[in-house]
């Protein structure tokens, strides 16, 4: 913080002059006036706040109070492309997949209809979406969440699921919109916190920046994004130790 004595001369001043003003109002309608108050009036009690802050603003020339800076947000990393991401629906399935022994084991999906927005006037982003569930505090060591994979098998038709495409590019001033799908890991299951709460972790390729925003309904601008630096949430070494048992169990 710095003085800004300059500041507070110039503050007090306007408001002395405009005491001054208010209070010549109002001493002219009690002169005019017979039964006109000279307290009990709107230009008297104005005159008097006034003063008040032009006191105040002289206090704080003669103090050399500091005017506090003003917040300034957390930016986001340089070079990020200037897009919003508007997730409309959200939804989750329990179906079934064949393993790689060929017998056929339980999946669970989960399921977001977003749009993608470009507002870059020139340069054309490549995006990558991935999916992170958070997992219970110290049930796998220090991974505080769990990466989602996208499905990698084919999904069947009754399922209405048509996942877009990944990476996927944004040309400038373009909208793009469908299905993000992902899948539980099964052997995370039980380590889900519930209720499930995920996140987004979006890549732009071109820059190489990462942003995160939360998997619910709801529009997400550049100022609703979260930086990242890439990858799961690991949480303090005071899980190191249940997270060996946890993991040898």
């Amino acid at each position: 913080m710095r003085s800004h004595r300059e500041f507070w001369l110039w503050f007090g001043g306007l408001f002395l002059t405009l005491f001054a003003f208010l209070a010549a109002v109002a001493i002219a309608y009690f002169l005019k006036e017979p039964r006109y108050s000279l307290f009990a009036n709107p230009w008297m009690p104005t005159a008097l706040v006034s003063f008040l802050l032009a006191f105040a603003a002289f206090l704080g020339a003669v103090r050399s109070w500091a005017i506090p800076a003003l917040p300034v947000p957390l930016a986001l990393p340089a070079g990020f492309p200037d897009i919003t991401v508007e997730v409309t629906a959200t939804g989750s399935t329990d179906t079934e997949r064949e393993s790689s022994s060929g017998m056929d084991v339980p999946a669970h999906l989960r399921s977001l209809h977003a749009r993608f927005a470009s507002a870059e006037p020139e340069r054309t982003v490549n995006i990558t979406v991935l999916m992170y569930v958070k997992l219970i505090a110290g049930s796998w060591g220090r991974a505080g969440e769990a990466v989602c994979p996208v499905p990698n098998w084919p999904l069947p038709p009754s399922l209405g699921l048509i996942p877009m495409k990944m990476p996927f590019d944004l040309a400038p001033g373009q909208e793009v919109s469908g299905q993000l799908v992902y899948e539980l890991p099964g052997y995370h299951r039980d380590k889900i916190a519930s209720p499930v709460r995920a996140r987004l972790e979006i890549l732009d390729s071109v820059s190489g920046k990462r942003v995160s925003i939360p998997a619910e309904l709801g529009s997400y601008d550049k100022a609703a994004m979260t930086p990242v630096s890439g990858g799961a949430e690991v949480l303090g070494p005071e899980f190191e130790s249940d997270g060996e048992l946890a993991q040898s169990a």
